[in-house]
């Protein structure tokens, strides 16, 4: 979506942020709508115990916050933090209206990226939906390599994110050693690989672990 977006949007800022800052705050009224040109965001929400549960991530070529941009909320529903560095464009919601209604090309990369998003979100509440930690795990690596994957290879996919066992964890809501526990054995399946700076999905390790075939004509698309 990046180059229909980034012609259409004529009048928009570039924004340096650095790694921890938080750009919209739960419950804010937003100035502006941002498009990530480079960079990856941690989406959350902080529940009534005060504790943090991560939704999901934006990352390059994505818009936040979706929901107040399209005008089905009057603020934002979550918090949005830079996971690292990051480029944003702002940019005004009536501008971004405007260059909608006039650009056939950006309507239809739209209505692709908003597609993408709820085909993974399907998938995603369905990961959340299952009762036992290793099952959550396997369909969430699923989303995350559906949503965030890049093919370097044939069935390997790499995921451009910081994850960590705490995040994984937090995605699925369960605790870090019990995120540790099930992910050291989906190492050892040879299903994922991970280090500080990289971690590696296999596709077809993980569909044969899922033995579920409404997954298997699932398009992995860009973003």
């Amino acid at each position: 979506m990046d180059t229909a977006l980034l012609t259409a949007l004529n009048v928009a800022h570039p924004r340096a942020i650095r790694k921890r800052t938080i750009v919209l705050y739960q419950g804010e009224v937003p100035r502006s709508g941002y498009f990530v040109k480079s960079g990856t965001l941690k989406v959350y929400r902080i529940n009534r115990y005060g504790e943090e549960q991560i939704v999901g991530f934006r990352t390059r070529g994505e818009l936040l916050p979706e929901t107040w941009l399209f005008g089905k909320t009057s603020s934002t529903l979550y918090y949005y933090e830079a996971l690292e560095d990051c480029e944003l464009l702002s940019f005004d919601r009536r501008s971004f209206r405007e260059a909608m209604d006039a650009s056939s090309e950006l309507r239809d990369k739209l209505f692709g990226y908003l597609i993408n998003s709820h085909t993974s979100l399907l998938i995603q509440v369905t990961a959340l939906n299952q009762s036992r930690a290793a099952d959550k795990l396997a369909l969430m690596l699923f989303y995350l390599m559906y949503r965030y994957g890049h093919e370097e290879k044939p069935g390997e996919f790499h995921i451009e994110l910081e994850l960590t066992h705490t995040i994984i964890g937090s995605l699925i809501g369960v605790t870090r050693e019990t995120m540790s526990v099930e992910l050291g054995k989906l190492r050892k399946k040879g299903i994922i690989d991970y280090g500080s700076k990289h971690f590696v999905i296999h596709r077809h390790e993980l569909s044969r672990l899922l033995g579920d075939e409404s997954f298997a004509d699932v398009s992995l698309l860009e973003p």
